[in-house]
């Protein structure tokens, strides 16, 4: 066998690059709860959209233009989102050394990078992409023809399509990383680098935006109409860039062998393409890399070294690698931000007309099942905030294999282990009190209401907080290759999420067994979750430190 091929390559890297599952009945339950908790609610999610979206524009006589603009918006967001990652792998895995010093072509160990990271973050996608499909057909179903349905072309090239449409912005990625480093071969700073997903996420907000204009009141029906009329200018932008994708929406929807040819050839031809420019051009992007990470450092004068607490110290240093790592700030700290921006739009857009403006009309007029609702919202966004930016769960992976300095540094383990505490505290509590004064303000509360929801917020921040790191200290994960496998390798994050969504949901079903089967006061809800929570926190706050810090000791 040959063991300088791609094949092989792409097998070692699978084999040493995720996290694996630890041997222990916990976190097989876990993985149940995940799987049960998030992946099958997102795909049954999507698909009841796409199901939605497909019925509407078949009354507009253009059913594929829903499905097409659902696998365009998902191609979007792989390039976003896969661009850094595909940089960071091709480039700056921590065993780049290791090898470049074996008798392997560069273009070879490209590929099989590429390949890698292609398979790894494409796994949701799969899911989603063939919730879409099934949205989809069972549209067609309905509105027209078992047998238009299940046209076997149709099924074939739906099934094609779900393995690879992610695969065109991601070869887009991968070209786009080797025409940078190898042009800006004298440029010693990433920077320029790591900016190009938050370029590539202003255009497409930009083109979205763009495609806003001319449609009227916007709302989804609107919306929806001018995908169905074929003016929907973002729909048309995206076309362009992702050009095979409407030769398999054409593939889907007519059941055409001649444009599901077509979109396998287009996919053909682009991975030559980036297969040649590897043999060009990644050889010199890796002898850059190496310059790179070789430069000289900033030198360290004696005035620079300052004399502080442990404490003040560990959060000093934790902040530094969060900011300045784009892996962790991005995607740990100023995702934070989603929050409040997000309140804001919802209400500012879409809290006129609809459904959540129905919702304030009801809170307002004192309906007790509107209070309920509010407090179910507010406590699954305190739950799952922390969880989704995994600065908990990531806070003793990110130490990754110089995880034995936790030891060796004079600080005891109970001061590092409320450093990186804090640390997840300040990046992601103020973003939840903004959130609660946006809420609060648009919907009309009241001061006490809003003060409530900022203490029930903190209750389950701090929770979600020690649950996090609990699992992470338990197993964390040390032997990434770069950071963006440091969070999409670390089965913790995944877990703790799990976790909070069920704690959520618990939260939600006690309110309905007060409100709905026991027909008790809303009032008696209030309180149950506040004094429930409060001890909880109570509780995480006395046993928390307290097995985290016994986990620390036994890392080594």
């Amino acid at each position: 066998m040959n063991e300088t091929g791609v094949g092989s390559i792409l097998r070692i890297l699978q084999k040493n690059s995720e996290m694996r599952l630890p041997e222990r009945l916990l976190y097989r339950v876990l993985a149940t709860i995940a799987l049960l908790g998030i992946m099958i609610p997102c795909t049954v999610v999507v698909g009841f959209i796409s199901y939605v979206m497909t019925g509407a524009l078949i009354e507009t006589d253009a059913p594929a233009e829903g499905i097409l603009f659902e696998m365009q918006l998902l191609s979007a967001f792989s390039m976003i989102f896969g661009i850094l990652v595909i940089f960071s792998v091709l480039f700056f895995s921590s065993d780049r050394e290791h090898f470049v010093t074996l008798p392997i072509p560069a273009h070879r160990l490209m590929m099989g990078r590429f390949l890698y990271s292609y398979i790894a973050e494409s796994i949701m996608e799969f899911m989603i992409l063939a919730a879409v499909f099934v949205g989809y057909f069972m549209a067609v179903i309905k509105n027209y023809s078992l047998v238009k349905a299940l046209n076997p072309v149709s099924l074939i090239a739906s099934v094609i399509g779900v393995v690879l449409i992610p695969l065109i912005p991601m070869i887009y990625c991968a070209i786009f990383s080797l025409i940078l480093m190898a042009a800006m071969s004298k440029v010693k700073s990433t920077k320029l680098f790591y900016h190009m997903s938050s370029l590539f996420l202003l255009i497409f907000a930009g083109l979205f935006a763009y495609s806003l204009r001319g449609i009227g009141e916007i709302n989804m029906e609107n919306y929806v109409e001018s995908l169905g009329s074929g003016s929907n200018s973002f729909l048309r932008t995206l076309n362009v860039i992702f050009f095979p994708v409407p030769w398999l929406g054409k593939a889907v929807s007519d059941g055409s062998i001649l444009f599901l040819l077509l979109y396998l050839i287009s996919n053909a031809v682009l991975l030559v393409i980036l297969y040649q420019l590897g043999r060009l051009l990644y050889q010199k992007g890796l002898y850059t890399a190496a310059a790179l990470g070789s430069s000289r450092k900033k030198e360290v004068k004696a005035g620079d070294i300052k004399e502080e607490s442990h404490l003040k110290a560990c959060l000093r240093k934790e902040m530094t690698v969060i900011l300045r790592t784009k892996a962790f700030s991005g995607n740990c700290a100023f995702i934070n931000i989603i929050w409040p921006v997000g309140a804001w739009m919802l209400f500012h857009f879409a809290g006129k007309k609809g459904g959540l403006a129905d919702f304030i009309v009801m809170y307002r007029l004192g309906k007790e099942r509107a209070d309920m609702i509010l407090i179910m919202v507010m406590v699954a966004i305190g739950v799952i905030a922390t969880a989704l930016n995994s600065l908990a769960s990531t806070a003793f992976t990110r130490e990754g294999q110089h995880l034995e300095l936790i030891k060796f540094i004079p600080v005891s383990f109970r001061t590092q282990m409320w450093a990186k505490a804090l640390v997840s505290f300040i990046f992601t509590y103020p973003m939840l009190l903004v959130t609660d004064i946006i809420v609060c303000c648009y919907i009309g509360t009241g001061v006490l209401s809003c003060v409530y929801f900022a203490f029930l917020l903190l209750f389950t921040h701090v929770i979600s907080i020690f649950v996090g790191m609990g699992l992470d200290s338990a197993a964390p994960y040390r032997d990434w290759d770069d950071e963006y496998s440091a969070l999409r390798g670390n089965l913790n994050v995944f877990f703790n999420m799990a976790i909070m969504i069920v704690i959520a949901i618990a939260s939600a079903l006690l309110g309905l067994l007060m409100y709905e089967v026991l027909e008790l006061p809303i009032g008696v809800y209030y309180i149950a979750v506040f004094v429930i929570f409060l001890g909880v926190c109570i509780r995480s706050c006395i046993i928390g430190p307290r097995a985290i810090t016994e986990n620390m000791k036994k890392l080594f």
